[in-house]
Parts: C-alpha cells; sequence; structure tokens
C-alpha cells in the first residue's frame, strides 16, 4: 500500500512539474537575474564596465536577449509538453486524490441561458459549497446573479441553494433593487451531479488552439476566455517582472547595499504580480470585467510601473 501511494506521488508530481515550471517560470527567471546581478554589484564588476563608457542598458541588453528564449521555452512547455501529460494528469488527481472532491467548476447550462461556477463539490454526498450563477436575457444582457454557501442535489434537476445572495436586472441590464436575501431557493438547471462528476480536461492544460476552439464551442463560458487572452498575455510576464525587479536590485544605491533587502524585493514584487492575476482573472471569471481586461491589466499596470523604476533608474 505504501509503496503503490508512493509510486502514485511520484507520477502525479512528475505529470505535474511541467504546469510548476510554467507558471513560475517568470519568477524563477526574475531571482536568477536577480542573483547574478547582485554578485556584479558586490564585486564592482557593474561599475566598472560603466567607467568603461559602457551604459547600463547596454549591460543589461543580454538579460533581455536571454529572456525573449526563455519566454519561447515558456511558451513551448505550455504548448507541447503540457497537454501531452493533461489527461493522464487529470485522471491520476480524480482518481486518486481526492476523487470525491472536485473544485472551482465552471459549467454552462445553454438550455436556461446561466452559468454556474461551484468551487467546491463533493461528488460522493452531491454537495456543493459557494455557488456563483449568473443567468442571461436572450439579448445577452445579465437577467440575475445568485450568491449562495451551499447547495445540495434535490433529483428532477434541481437543486437547493441556502444562504442565497440574489441580485436581479431588466432587460436592458439595469440592476433592480432591492438585493434579495433568501433562507434558501430552488433552481432548476440540465447540470446534473452526472455531468459535475464528469472528468474533464482543466482549460488551462489546453494547448493555444484548443483553448481557442474551447472559446468557440462555449462562448458564454468567460472562464475560457480569460484564459485564451492571458495566455498571449503571459509571454510578456517575464519582461515586466524584470522591469519591475532590476531597478530594485541594482538601481538605487540605499537598496543595492542589502543583499537581503534585494532578494526579498524580488520576491515580494513577484507575490504581488500573481496576486493581482488572481484577483483580476477572478472578476473576469465571474463575469465583473472583460475577459481582454482580466488578462491584460495585471501587464499594463506592472509593465508601466516597470517602466518608470527602469527610467529611475541611476544609468
Amino acid at each position: 500500500m505504501g509503496e503503490e501511494a508512493f509510486g502514485t506521488g511520484i507520477r502525479y508530481y512528475s505529470y505535474l512539474l511541467p504546469v510548476i515550471i510554467f507558471q513560475f517560470f517568470p519568477a524563477i527567471t526574475l531571482i536568477a537575474v536577480c542573483i547574478v546581478l547582485v554578485r556584479m554589484a558586490r564585486n564592482r564588476e557593474i561599475l566598472a564596465m560603466q567607467v568603461a563608457g559602457i551604459s547600463l542598458y547596454r549591460i543589461l541588453l543580454p538579460i533581455f536577449v536571454v529572456t525573449v528564449f526563455m519566454s519561447f521555452a515558456s511558451f513551448g512547455d505550455q504548448e507541447w509538453v503540457i497537454p501531452r501529460f493533461a489527461k493522464s494528469l487529470e485522471t491520476l488527481r480524480h482518481t486518486s486524490f481526492g476523487n470525491n472532491i472536485q473544485r472551482n467548476l465552471l459549467m454552462d447550462d445553454k438550455e436556461n441561458n446561466m452559468l454556474l461556477r461551484v468551487w467546491r463539490y463533493d461528488n460522493k454526498t452531491h454537495h456543493m459549497q459557494s455557488i456563483f450563477i449568473i443567468a442571461r436575457y436572450e439579448n445577452r444582457k445579465k437577467k440575475l446573479t445568485i450568491s449562495a454557501e451551499e447547495g445540495r442535489w434535490l433529483g428532477n434537476n434541481k437543486w437547493l441553494l441556502s444562504k442565497v445572495v440574489k441580485h436581479t436586472y431588466d432587460e436592458r441590464g439595469r440592476w433592480i433593487a432591492p438585493v434579495q436575501l433568501i433562507d434558501s431557493l430552488e433552481i432548476e438547471t440540465i447540470i446534473t451531479p452526472q455531468k459535475l462528476g464528469e472528468i474533464k480536461l482543466d482549460p488551462s492544460l489546453l494547448n493555444f488552439e484548443q483553448l481557442r476552439e474551447l472559446c468557440k464551442i462555449e462562448p458564454d463560458n468567460p472562464r475560457n476566455s480569460v484564459l485564451f487572452h492571458s495566455r498571449i498575455a503571459y509571454t510578456l510576464t517575464h519582461f515586466v517582472l524584470l522591469l519591475l525587479g532590476i531597478p530594485l536590485v541594482i538601481g538605487f544605491d540605499r537598496l543595492s547595499r542589502n543583499l537581503l533587502l534585494r532578494v526579498g524585493l524580488c520576491v515580494l514584487v513577484c507575490g504581488i504580480f500573481y496576486l493581482m492575476s488572481f484577483v483580476f482573472s477572478n472578476l473576469g471569471n465571474t463575469g465583473m470585467i472583460y475577459p481582454v481586461l482580466a488578462a491584460w491589466l495585471p501587464i499594463v499596470i506592472l509593465g508601466s510601473a516597470g517602466l518608470l523604476l527602469f527610467d529611475m533608474m541611476r544609468m
């Protein structure tokens, strides 16, 4: 039993490794560059090159050239390596790890023009937690939104939601007061426990072409559109983190004297970027903002801040 569990764990994390590399490759790149530049700064190598008449821009140019290849490597990992192991990863995840629990499910009920998002679902008890529903009119305007803490299956295509907050809108998409607080509410949908329990590939594991096809098949699912635009925007993540991190490493004299502070600031920059990406992605997934904005706003905001910091560096 122990050997089997160990073998399963090894296989699972072997399949998961390309996903981890893709997600954290930009952060790894920044920290690696940070360590190299710190050593160069402490050995006065950067100062010596500047005294010789070489500008800091030219000194840093090779780093950005190498980053281009890093970005291509990250793109290749997502396009060819991850999709190759996606099915094995999802199958192993459902059959060996928490096979009764699924998280962050997003289902499209085309018959009722409704989108259902469930943060946690138990396949065994048919119990949902943290539910968000958005329904639309035929003209695609928002009809209602429902947030509920819990939900359980009643049968006959019905779920019973508990502790519900309901917002309604007219056919122009304008909110109709007041907010409705309901202890329990029945909803009818074609999304059954069987559909929720199906093993299907997470869209984040698909390559660019597969993701584009999924967007055509499920045009009302905002998560797919967010992932699609994020896939394009993600190619610039390496450069955004470098623009933010390099000035904090060598750009300012007072910061440059403290090794721990420099490395810590690079880690903080990575944390801010991933947090902002997570927040905007969730806003896009729930339809609060357009998918293209959810994908590009972190890049635009932090990229602009990075360019400003880079311009303020002592050259």
